[in-house]
């Protein structure tokens, strides 16, 4: 008898990182793959991606479920160069919950959608029996035409290159732990957003390489599977992290390390040298990423491998967490 899946493969960690990999291999290799990144480029200059959203709870400063499953796959599609135009989305509802709830997110998704100009296309609707689901699940599948002939990805990633973190991490995960654990953290709140425009405003910058938001696993697994997937060495600097001190109370109480925290409208930007001053003034025009701070470099050294050099002047190793830190996140 196999083995049975854990909370722990559903956190964006190792065990997502294994599952999702195991999964693709049984299927024919696409003529077109998308190399593990957050959508594939398909032919004649189209892209898609596909997202699902079960978080608890639904409703949470800063957002809901209605607003995170446009944002969430927004954001797939913007860190590739792609602008999102059409969208389907699926719902399974719980038998019992009230239809004015359920409208209520459609209202959230829907304002997303005419701030950026995306347009539901289809969708499907299925109400389950009381239990066999926990109020409302969300799937969406978003689409949209490059505005970028690069093949913006990690394979891009050269020694040398800038790491630009666009604003705080860890705030989706931590105002969902602190909502979870009834923490009164008055200034705390998720930074679902879409990042459309701010990743268009970096897409003629000749020198970026390659994008990508921290959802689940949160900054340290992208920066993981970045160096893992592009076969480059990592290095970032604790003291140049842009941290929030709400996040970091609530990491305190909790014992989470906000490295690993989920974040909904936060990316991190590789960009060569040269033009890492560039990225990070373009960003500044946008509220969201006025906090962006270059964070660290690509290194030839410890391929495979992401190190931090600590507030202390010593070295840690940043791995991909393995098991759940928050299940439901997103």
């Amino acid at each position: 008898m196999g083995d049975f899946l854990t909370l722990g493969h559903g956190s964006g960690g190792r065990l997502t990182n294994d599952l999702v990999r195991r999964i693709t291999s049984v299927f024919p290799a696409p003529e077109t793959p998308s190399a593990f990144e957050d959508c594939a480029y398909l032919p004649d200059g189209y892209a898609m991606t596909l997202d699902g959203f079960t978080v608890s709870p639904r409703v949470f400063p800063g957002g809901d479920i209605g607003k995170l499953s446009i944002c969430g796959s927004v954001n797939d599609l913007a860190v590739r160069g792609v602008r999102p135009e059409w969208i389907a989305m699926g719902l399974i509802l719980e038998e019992g919950i009230a239809e004015e709830e359920v409208i209520g997110y459609m209202r959230s998704a829907a304002l997303v959608c005419k701030e950026l100009g995306i347009t539901l296309t289809c969708g499907d609707t299925k109400v389950v029996p009381h239990g066999a689901a926990d109020g409302v699940f969300i799937t969406t599948c978003a689409t949209g035409r490059r505005e970028t002939a690069r093949n913006l990805g990690m394979h891009a990633l050269r020694p040398g290159d800038h790491l630009i973190l666009s604003r705080s991490y860890g705030r989706h995960g931590a105002t969902i732990a602190a909502q979870r654990f009834d923490l009164d953290v008055p200034g705390l709140a998720s930074d679902c957003a879409p990042l459309w425009e701010p990743a268009r405003a970096l897409l003629d910058i000749g020198g970026l390489r390659c994008m990508r938001d921290c959802t689940r696993g949160g900054t340290g697994t992208v920066l993981c599977e970045w160096a893992e997937g592009a076969g480059v060495g990592i290095e970032i600097r604790e003291d140049d992290l842009p941290r929030d001190p709400d996040v970091l109370s609530v990491c305190d109480i909790l014992g989470f390390d906000p490295l690993y925290l989920a974040c909904e409208g936060c990316m991190i930007v590789a960009v060569s040298a040269e033009d890492a001053d560039t990225v990070l003034s373009r960003l500044a025009q946008f509220a969201p990423c006025s906090g962006a701070a270059d964070i660290g470099v690509v290194t030839e050294g410890h391929p495979g491998l992401v190190g931090m050099r600590t507030h202390i002047g010593g070295h840690r190793v940043v791995d991909m967490p393995v098991g759940e830190i928050l299940p439901r996140i997103c």
